[in-house]
Order: structure tokens, then sequence, then C-alpha cells
């Protein structure tokens, strides 16, 4: 497996942080040439391999996912609970596009989201 990828005509070497039964997740580091310094500077990417599926997030958003990580991994007392509550906190993060664990609340039912249990 290559440890780099292109996105937008610029190189990103590859560095995975977490591994999942469902999820990865790489971060992106760019190495560009001269005075050609990419938009996309600070970034991870989410693979789904459930849903082959690949989302790459930057800037707030990759900060976020970056807070939400050391939360969830702070709360969890084992590694198998803390890759349940990752990948539960992932299944609702990419469905509504908000990597801050702290939003992900009830619904409008009053049922805890799929994720809840890693907040309370």
């Amino acid at each position: 497996m290559r440890n780099y990828s292109f996105i937008n005509g610029t190189r990103f070497a590859v560095v995975n942080l977490f591994r999942s039964l469902r999820f990865d997740i790489d971060r992106l580091d760019p190495s560009w040439v001269e005075d050609t310094k990419p938009e996309f500077v600070r970034g991870l990417r989410i693979v789904d391999s459930d849903e082959s599926n690949t989302v790459t997030v930057h800037g707030e958003d990759a900060d976020n996912l970056m807070y939400s990580l050391s939360f969830i991994y702070n709360r969890e007392e084992t590694a198998d609970a803390f890759r349940a509550a990752i990948d539960a906190y992932l299944i609702v993060a990419l469905e509504t596009k908000d990597y801050l664990v702290l939003n992900q609340k009830k619904d409008p039912e009053g049922k805890p989201e799929v994720s809840e249990a890693v907040i309370h």
C-alpha cells in the first residue's frame, strides 16, 4: 500500500492515526515545491470501509475531528470501548457533516443519537 496521495495536484504523505473494524483516519501532510503552497494544508482523511466512502476534512473540521478523537479517547477505559465509541461518533459525524462530538445531541423524540453515550 502506498503511503502518499494526490489532492488537487499536491502530493500528501499519509500517516494512519486510527484504525477500527470500519474506519481509518489518516493525517495528510503536504509536500510542495517552492512558493506553491496549497490551500489545503492541515487535513485528515476518513475512510469508511463498509460504505466504500472517503471524506477529506481540513481547517476547522479537521480540528474538530482531532478534538473529538481526543475527547472520546479520554472518556473510554478500554481500547475496544474507544473503537466502538469512535465508530458510533463517526457514523453520525459523516451523516451530519458536523465533526464536533459535543454537537451530537438527542433526536426530536428524546432518544439519544448513536454516539450520545460517548458524551454522557
